[in-house]
């Protein structure tokens, strides 16, 4: 992120938030990371669902780049996709198909 991060884990909501890095919401009494952090001397705080907190535990590298909001929805569903064409150029290399070039 930049200059200085801190997060805790928020173990119940008080009110509705909205996630930083998927813009979904994070309903009242749900658990999340409240994320404080001073970019090129800007002061920001934000909340993390759960789901994105631990996309960027398994992907550190993503975490290091540095993110903007909505950037790790994207980056899930690039993956998922990813993930999805290697499916299917497994399966077709198994049945002896010639995949695209």
């Amino acid at each position: 992120m930049g200059d200085f991060y801190h997060e805790r884990k928020v173990k119940k909501t008080k009110k509705d938030h909205k996630c930083f890095g998927c813009r979904a919401k994070i309903p009242t009494g749900s658990s999340c990371f409240y994320i404080t952090f001073v970019n090129d001397g800007d002061f920001g705080a934000d909340y993390l669902c759960l789901k994105c907190k631990e996309y960027l535990v398994n992907n550190p590298e993503f975490a290091r780049a540095g993110y903007g909001e909505g950037d790790i929805r994207d980056a899930m569903l690039e993956d998922e996709e990813w993930r999805k064409q290697r499916g299917k150029d497994a399966v077709a290399f198994q049945i002896g198909k010639r995949l695209p070039i």
